[in-house]
C-alpha cells in the first residue's frame, strides 16, 4: 500500500464517504512523509487512521470509550485485530482501505445494534 499521503487521504476520504458518512474527520498531522487522523462516530466512538508513507505503515482502529473493538494493520504483517478480541492476531492478505474501512464500518453497526 505504499503510496503518497495525498493519496492515502483521498482514499480514505472516499472510502469514508462511501461507508461512514454520518462522522467527522480530524486530522491530527499531515505531511509529505506520514498522516495521523481520526474519524468521529459518535461521542465516544472513532477510528484512529495511522499511514508513513517511509515504512509503509498503515492502521485502523475503531475505538470506543478508550479501547480499540477492531482494527487492521500491518505492523510486522497485515493482520486483523476481530471485533470484540482485539488482542487477537488474524494474518490476512493485504486489504484495500475501503475493505478496511467495511470491516471498520461493521464492527461500528455491531456496536450500535448492541446498544
Amino acid at each position: 500500500m505504499k503510496q503518497s499521503v495525498e493519496a492515502f487521504e483521498e482514499q480514505l476520504i472516499h472510502g469514508l464517504e462511501k461507508y461512514l458518512r454520518e462522522g467527522n474527520l480530524e486530522i491530527f498531522e499531515k505531511s509529505i512523509m506520514r498522516m495521523k487522523a481520526r474519524y468521529h462516530v459518535g461521542v465516544s466512538l472513532f477510528i484512529d487512521v495511522f499511514y508513513a508513507i517511509r515504512t509503509g505503515k498503515t492502521s485502523f482502529a475503531v475505538v470506543q470509550k478508550g479501547e480499540r473493538i477492531f482494527g487492521i494493520d500491518n505492523l510486522g504483517s497485515w493482520h486483523c485485530h476481530p471485533f470484540r478480541k482485539p488482542q487477537n492476531h488474524e494474518f490476512i492478505d493485504e486489504p484495500s482501505i475501503e475493505e478496511i474501512l467495511s470491516q471498520c464500518k461493521s464492527a461500528i453497526d455491531a456496536l450500535i445494534k448492541e446498544d
